[in-house]
């Protein structure tokens, strides 16, 4: 049996948390669920914390494996929490923002110096990083776009700058999770029956409480590893050997098992921008129809060169 990701309680142990046992009850009973255990990957209660600035949960990976059938209303083997490995080499370090863009966008995030000094800081960080094309290409209607919409763009942008293939679109199954999460501040966590529909074997999911979807891409990737005078943003990195060092990075960049299928969704709640949660998938299913898709975002000039 695989195992769950749960939260550490004060003593240290690891214990599933209420959420995510409730889920389990619902979907696979309570004799089923006395059999799942918890694993050493454990996200952090900053999901149910109060709202602040620049606050990034746990994040989560799982695979499902079709080889044993727990219920027949589910059809999904036992889930197997773990973190990816990273597709691409993590930075030795956290990239402080030059320009500290945080200051501005915390003022607002929607303003155009607040996204000219996002797009300058994320251009260093990634030259850093060694990206041949550092500058990230937003499409032109970008400002027109949803926030779900925003996340998912960014999020292709740094993995098609990486070589790695961008997921093909969002769609609302997936989408509708990933705003139920902004709400809760938590990762996504999909319906299994959804999952199944569309030949998922595994996702990703990543939360952050931040000034909208481009500061949420720098802490996400730049700012996710463990900083030693205690000023980090991700909670499920609190010692340099901590499992959720680079974890929402490594969910962004990960090959997904070089399945044929990439899917997103991603989703924020009120006020719009200061909670985002997105997911990410990798499968053999049939596409379903997409209600943005990457195509649309290169239509409109994201990642084009001049």
């Amino acid at each position: 049996m695989g195992s769950l990701i749960g939260v550490r309680n004060s003593k240290g142990q690891a214990e599933m948390s209420r959420d995510i046992r409730s889920t389990l009850v619902q979907l696979l009973g309570p004799a089923l669920l006395a059999s799942v255990v918890v694993g050493s990957v454990e996200p952090a209660a900053a999901g149910q914390a109060s709202i602040r600035p620049r606050e990034l949960g746990a994040p989560l990976a799982v695979v499902l494996t079709p080889s044993v059938r727990l219920a027949p209303a589910i059809g999904l083997a036992p889930l197997s929490v773990r973190l990816f490995a990273p597709a691409v080499v993590n930075p030795p370090g956290n990239i402080p923002a030059q320009p500290d863009f945080f200051t501005t966008c915390a003022k607002g995030w929607r303003t155009a110096t607040c996204r000219r000094q996002a797009l300058a800081a994320i251009k260093r960080a990634r030259a850093l990083d060694g990206v041949k094309h550092p500058a990230l290409i937003l499409p032109r209607n970008y400002n027109k776009l949803t926030v779900a919409e925003q996340t998912f763009v960014i999020t292709d942008l740094e993995r098609v700058g990486r070589g790695l293939r961008p997921f093909a679109g969002l769609t609302s199954e997936l989408n509708t999770a990933s705003h139920s999460a902004a709400v809760a501040r938590v990762d996504p966590t999909p319906v299994l029956s959804a999952l199944e529909h569309m030949g998922v074997s595994q996702y990703g999911s990543i939360w952050a409480g931040d000034f909208g979807p481009l500061a949420s891409d720098y802490d996400w990737m730049y700012e996710d590893g463990y900083s030693p005078n205690g000023s980090g943003i991700n909670v499920d990195c609190q010692s340099p050997q901590a499992n959720g060092c680079w974890g929402h990075r490594d969910n962004i960049l990960s090959k997904y098992g070089s399945e044929p299928t990439l899917l997103a969704g991603a989703g924020t709640a009120h006020p719009p921008g200061q909670s985002i949660a997105e997911v990410m998938t990798g499968g053999k299913g049939k596409a379903p129809s997409f209600t943005y898709s990457w195509r649309q975002a290169k239509r409109h000039g994201a990642n084009r060169r001049r």
